[in-house]
């Protein structure tokens, strides 16, 4: 089975009720497509590099899924670019190694528990 990840940046003018409404959507369409969702992430509001369509921010999400169907991932772009409401959608396929990643950050040997932790004991020392 094929473990895929997609993250989308969602129009920030919209309420954050709507803003959930709009990835929930995506993730209904998922699970109607036969997908088992292994994690879902709601990063926030986050500012953007450079500015799309007049739009300086974003609001963003990440969906890992895992899927066996060849024409799953046409049908979900296809329908990111018929929505207004996406700003910019990134689907890849994870390897094993990518995989590992996302259990291990999931599991906060990686990232931001990773890094306080190393500040509480640097703060320990000093």
């Amino acid at each position: 089975m094929n473990q895929y990840e997609t993250t989308i940046i969602v129009d920030p003018v919209l309420s954050g009720d709507e803003i959930k409404q709009t990835a929930q959507m995506y993730v209904d369409f998922l699970k109607k497509e036969d997908c088992e969702i292994v994690h879902i992430e709601e990063w926030g509001v986050r500012q953007l590099t450079y500015p799309i369509n007049k739009r300086s921010s974003g609001a963003y999400f990440t969906i890992e899924y895992k899927n066996d169907k060849s024409d799953l991932i046409d049908k979900l772009e296809l329908a990111f670019r018929r929505d207004d409401q996406i700003i910019r959608y990134l689907t890849i396929k994870l390897d094993k190694h990518g995989v590992q990643y996302n259990i291990d950050k999931r599991a906060g040997k990686i990232g931001k528990i990773k890094n306080e932790e190393a500040a509480t004991e640097e703060k320990a020392e000093a």
